[in-house]
C-alpha cells in the first residue's frame, strides 16, 4: 500500500495568500514560511491517517450509514 507522498509535491499557499487570512497580516516572512511548512506537514499527516483508516471496516461501515 503506497501512502507516503513527497511533501515537496504538495500544493502550498504563498506567503501573500497566508497573510490575506485574518490574523496573519502582520506575521513576518520567516513566520509565514514556518506556518506554511507546518500546515503542509499537518495536511500530509492527516492525509496519511485518513488513507490508512479508509481501508478499515469501521470507516466502510460509517460510509454505508451515511
Amino acid at each position: 500500500m503506497k501512502i507516503a507522498k513527497d511533501i515537496t509535491t504538495l500544493k502550498t499557499i504563498s506567503i501573500e495568500e497566508l497573510k490575506s487570512f485574518d490574523g496573519f497580516a502582520d506575521v513576518s516572512n520567516e513566520e509565514a514560511i514556518d506556518t506554511i511548512s507546518t500546515l503542509k506537514e499537518l495536511s500530509l499527516i492527516t492525509h496519511n491517517i485518513i488513507t490508512n483508516y479508509e481501508q478499515s471496516e469501521s470507516i466502510s461501515k460509517l460510509r454505508q450509514a451515511e
